[in-house]
């Protein structure tokens, strides 16, 4: 049997200034999947069973974003950029 499953990737700036946040995390809400973003800012979620969820992007320092009813769907990668605003204390 093949997996059916489909994935999720992208890249997670700051708002600001467009620089990658290396080491976000972007997390599959009500799951145990998700991410670190790499060097870049680029994260890829692999294996996430098909339906409708919030993918959630979080970094110290910055607002959590979250993009809420992504569809995924089998053997696709859904694409989703976030760019964080840093959190004013």
């Amino acid at each position: 049997l093949f997996a059916q499953e489909g994935s999720v990737s992208g890249r997670v700036t700051d708002a600001d200034n467009g620089d990658p946040l290396v080491g976000a995390n972007v997390l599959v809400v009500g799951t145990n999947l998700g991410a670190a973003t790499d060097v870049n800012g680029e994260y890829f979620i692999i294996n996430i069973p098909p339906g409708n969820y919030t993918i959630r992007a979080e970094y110290i320092g910055y607002r959590k974003e979250q993009k809420t009813d992504v569809l995924v769907l089998i053997d696709k990668t859904i694409y989703i950029n976030y760019e964080l605003l840093q959190q004013l204390y």
